[in-house]
């Protein structure tokens, strides 16, 4: 099948130009433009589809289809959502908002096991039902980092709910233009239901395989993964990211969940499978730790940082002389302005250093790490904006980075013949701030409309 589509304003995101009609073939563009099946007529403004390059799909899907506990205000409404629905897990809580974390007391109002997780995902805190069934002892009910993975892995496995989950995610991605996501919640799941769940998806799916113990490696590695991903440390907002010196509000440094020792061996023992390594690096401390383990890394295979929301102009030089890929989220600029000065103190000069970082010339995407923050990239490149860099590096990072941090720059992330036909259509230009997504296509084929933008 091959379809001709229509229109004066597509734009390609390496060389900026402006171009016209192109041709879909079998799912892909081509550059044969005769003897088309059917034409079908775009009005609006041409993009490649987005990448985004750190996000959570799974969750993404189910916070649309169950409770949040996003925007509440009080514990007491989190008790009282809570009670109207039986779900196990909710996630979204602020402790900006509610003015301090849920206690164990008040969730043991709810008479069924429940832990709520913070909107950073890296603290939570679980009533005494909870902690029983999960095996877990702590007198606050408080659980961080290794002891929250622990929790949420005692929770069993629902195939159906997970392909459920799956679908909604995909309509929510694809709602802001995102045709492909780097996903980072599966890691609880057998590999062989992940496989499942990913022949199942619509949407273009790079899935990172949690290591969350050394002990762990051998086996994960066995089913040759194309990126293992480890969580070096926590949020800034639940004082769990790791710095070189203490907190500015705080006297601790934060949590590093790996060592040295341990986290080398990671990369050791990946590189000789081939196998991508990709580390989440909120503070500096840890920076310093996983810069350092990556001096002997193999640069082919695109190592990358997630995060990197602290980092000094040494940091940086050697994020460059290493060759590491970066992946950041420009929307947490926003989100996370006060709560990162009460943390860091003048620190914050040089926290959301991605403007430096692009400007060094280290290959930087762009993601949403959804659903901390909505995935999507036009919000994206506004927070950018706010940053200093220009949309159409922001465009890049959300397009033609992306693709090559998943080795797949010759397979989507502009237009190109044989290229993956995934795209997004405007209403306005990229630059123009009121632009919203008219449809999203996805191999050729439409998968989502918003008619009142046309």
């Amino acid at each position: 099948m091959r379809i001709l589509f229509e229109s004066s304003n597509v734009y390609d995101p390496i060389d900026g130009r402006r171009m016209g009609s192109f041709v879909v073939e079998d799912g892909r563009f081509s550059q044969r433009t005769f003897g088309v099946d059917s034409v079908e007529k775009i009005n609006g403004y041409v993009y490649p589809g987005f990448v985004d390059a750190h996000a959570h799909l799974l969750e993404t899907g189910m916070k649309s289809i169950t409770p949040s506990l996003e925007g509440l205000k009080s514990s007491d409404e989190i008790v009282d959502l809570a009670k109207g629905t039986d779900s196990i897990v909710l996630r979204g809580w602020d402790d900006a908002l509610i003015g301090s974390y849920p206690t164990i007391e008040e969730l043991n109002r709810v008479d069924r096991p429940l832990i709520v997780i913070r909107k950073c995902g890296h603290v939570g805190v679980a009533n005494k039902r909870f902690l029983k069934i999960a095996d877990l002892e702590s007198d606050d009910g408080v659980l961080r980092e290794k002891s929250l993975w622990r929790a949420l892995d005692s929770i069993p496995v629902d195939v159906n709910e997970l392909k459920k989950a799956l679908k909604a995610g995909e309509k929510e991605f694809f709602k802001y233009g995102v045709t492909s996501v780097h996903s980072d919640d599966m890691y609880r799941i057998p590999s062989n239901v992940v496989e499942d769940v990913i022949s199942n998806s619509t949407i273009g799916v790079h899935e990172h395989y949690h290591v969350h113990t050394v002990n762990e490696l051998e086996k994960i590695l066995s089913i040759h993964p194309k990126s293992v991903k480890i969580l070096m440390d926590g949020s800034l907002g639940a004082r769990t990211a790791y710095l070189r010196t203490e907190y500015s509000d705080t006297s601790t440094r934060g949590i590093l969940n790996f060592s040295y020792e341990e986290f080398e061996k990671i990369v050791r023992e990946s590189e000789r499978m081939g196998i991508q390594v990709v580390a989440h690096v909120i503070g500096d401390g840890a920076l310093d730790v996983a810069l350092k383990a990556f001096e002997r890394a193999d640069a082919a295979l695109r190592h990358r940082l997630v995060h990197v929301q602290l980092a000094w102009p040494d940091q940086i030089e050697k994020i460059k002389s290493l060759g590491l890929c970066v992946d950041v989220q420009p929307q947490f600029f926003v989100s996370d302005e006060k709560m990162a000065f009460e943390r860091l103190g003048k620190r914050v000069e040089h926290a959301y250093p991605f403007k430096s970082l692009i400007e060094s010339g280290i290959h930087v995407a762009f993601s949403s790490d959804s659903p901390v923050e909505i995935p999507d990239p036009l919000e994206g490149i506004k927070a950018a904006g706010k940053l200093g860099i220009k949309v159409r590096d922001a465009l890049t990072a959300y397009t033609v980075e992306g693709a090559y941090q998943e080795y797949a720059e010759n397979e989507k992330g502009r237009f190109g013949d044989g290229m993956m036909a995934d795209f997004v259509v405007l209403s306005k230009p990229i630059d123009d701030e009121s632009a919203k997504v008219v449809a999203t296509y996805k191999k050729g084929k439409k998968v989502w409309e918003n008619c009142t933008c046309a």
